[in-house]
């Protein structure tokens, strides 16, 4: 399912990847924009931190990314606005694909989505070395279960895989160069696509 009228972009990448730090500043540039994030921070986004259970922190997830979808999202995109998601279904596919790869797949998680989700116009992947990454979560004291090489390695590898099969919605970014770079690459690719469908 794809929006009629509004757009939806979102921001994907491993932890350390610095998109959050991007999101500000890309909400001082378009304030305008709806500005938000998976998971939320509603019941379902609580629920979904505070378990290490894999299994446990996708149906979480899910159940987090469908509320938010109709409070939040769908309501903008009907609206006409622009909404850009920090994280979204793609995360859970890279992450929870990660840590359920010995039983479930990336394609699995997906095809739970595609009945009811709705698609970004545009995904913009900040990719980054896994061990640079994690030395950055490591400066900022992160203590998530996520933020260690070997997942973080895994994680990179789905997004590279799920950007791979669909390349004319990602956007790949080097997150590794400074933060203003790596933020007016973000906001170039945004006004493109903006460009592109004439808004």
């Amino acid at each position: 399912m794809r929006a009629e009228r509004g757009l939806l972009i979102t921001l994907e990448g491993i932890d350390g990847a610095g998109k959050t730090t991007v999101a500000g500043v890309l909400q001082k540039r378009f304030p305008d924009f709806v500005f938000t994030r998976e998971p939320t921070d509603g019941s379902f986004g609580k629920l979904a931190r505070s378990t290490e259970e894999p299994l446990e922190q996708l149906f979480l997830f899910m159940a987090d990314h469908a509320k938010h979808l109709r409070s939040c999202i769908i309501p903008a995109i009907n609206r006409g606005e622009v909404v850009v998601s920090d994280r979204y279904m793609d995360s859970r596919a890279a992450y929870q694909g990660a840590l359920l790869r010995e039983t479930i797949s990336i394609d699995w998680i997906y095809d739970l989505h595609r009945p009811w989700s709705l698609m970004p116009d545009m995904t913009l992947l900040f990719r980054i070395d896994p061990s640079v990454a994690l030395e950055r979560c490591t400066n900022r004291g992160a203590t998530s279960i996520f933020e260690r090489e070997a997942i973080l390695r895994e994680v990179s590898k789905n997004f590279d895989i799920i950007a791979s099969r669909e390349p004319e919605r990602f956007v790949v970014i080097d997150a590794e160069r400074e933060l203003a770079e790596v933020a007016e690459h973000a906001a170039y690719e945004i006004e493109r696509l903006i460009r592109r469908r004439g808004r």
